[in-house]
């Protein structure tokens, strides 16, 4: 059974706004008249008529379910799974935070590689954990997660959680659906997993496809910013088991995904085709990108994700790139870490692949 921070484990929050969505399913009939609510009054002066529209402007007047129920049972179908495994929030970043308030008390042991996503190190000391870092592994060229290192430090240090973006940002390293596998069963039963799939999409390959359904005592995250193009709404979800779910949802922001991005997120998430043609026509450019930056003889790290990464000789080559890049105004991403500032990642937008931009990746 999941593990939680001491002041949850034997208390239930109660929610006490639960939202029109589940006062209707307990009724059995629909609200007609919102008197409740303390919404405003639909006024036709409202400045957001003439540039959304009635049914947008509407969305903006009312609150939201704040359970996003309609959402739950999409991705639900799509992934295999039941409404009940399934949560959805205002991005991957508020889950990474969500997860960490589920399990962390100020002190435990929360462990990830060194340099990865930097929000969960910017969450993780917000809580009052203790950050343990495993530096990446080489592999040829190329950085991977040491999963082995990170397993013995999770045992070593009694970690309540590790985090793993799988594929990786910024290495773009993707572990298989077996490696993952064997990485949950080998560790303790009391560390949560934060397994962050936010650029699983990218991921085509047949022989690339993900576990299937929720893992033990794992939060698995995904996002509706990258393959379904919603990242200014903010729209991510995870999936976990039930009683996880269950949990989460007593410590959540309720109202924090706005009625417009659930309406958004229908949307795409019902058409047969959108994230599809995006996926395929991203991974194009991707490898377009990585090919071209290969003829320049530049150390390009192998992706599965919408973005390529190069690595420079030093922090001091990388930073001498990005600063002629930000003098064109052109931003590219350098992480924050000690350990790879002599990286630099690549979006693969079509701007990346002009003769500017690659030449001035190159030094040229």
């Amino acid at each position: 059974m999941p593990h939680y921070a001491r002041h949850l484990e034997h208390h239930t929050i109660v929610n006490p706004f639960p939202g029109i969505a589940k006062l209707e399913a307990a009724l059995g009939h629909k609200v007609v008249s919102r008197l409740g609510a303390n919404e405003s009054m639909n006024k036709p002066e409202s400045p957001l008529l003439a540039q959304w529209g009635e049914a947008l402007a509407e969305l903006a007047r009312l609150y939201p379910d704040p359970y996003a129920l309609a959402l739950r049972e999409r991705a639900a179908q799509r992934h295999g799974v039941e409404s009940s495994q399934v949560i959805f929030d205002s991005g991957a970043d508020s889950l990474i935070l969500l997860a960490l308030r589920l399990r962390c008390n100020a002190g435990d042991a929360v462990v990830c590689s060194a340099g990865t996503y930097p929000a969960f190190r910017y969450f993780a000391e917000g809580v009052g954990a203790r950050i343990l870092e495993v530096p990446y592994q080489a592999q040829g060229i190329g950085l991977r997660p040491d999963l082995a290192r990170l397993c013995e430090v999770v045992h070593a240090e009694r970690a309540v959680v590790l985090y793993l973006a799988n594929p990786d940002n910024p290495t773009g390293h993707y572990w298989s659906a077996a490696d993952i596998q064997a990485l949950r069963q080998q560790l303790p039963t009391q560390t949560m997993l934060i397994l962050d799939e936010a650029y699983i999409d990218f991921c085509t390959d047949p022989h690339d496809a993900p576990l299937a359904g929720v893992l033990p005592n794992t939060l698995r995250l995904r996002t509706l910013s990258k393959a379904y193009g919603l990242a200014g709404l903010r729209v991510g979800f995870a999936l976990a088991q039930a009683e996880m779910i269950a949990k989460a949802d007593q410590i959540r922001p309720q109202y924090a995904l706005s009625g417009l991005a659930q309406h958004a997120a229908q949307l795409v998430l019902d058409d047969p085709d959108y994230a599809r043609q995006l996926v395929q026509a991203t991974v194009q450019l991707r490898d377009k990108l990585d090919a071209a930056l290969r003829v320049r003889d530049l150390a390009v790290l192998p992706s599965h994700t919408n973005f390529v990464s190069v690595l420079y000789p030093n922090a001091v080559s990388g930073e001498a790139i990005q600063r002629q890049l930000l003098a064109e105004g052109i931003a590219v991403h350098r992480p924050p870490h000690p350990a790879l500032r002599h990286l630099l990642r690549v979006t693969a937008q079509p701007q990346a692949l002009s003769s500017k931009v690659l030449d001035a990746l190159a030094g040229h």
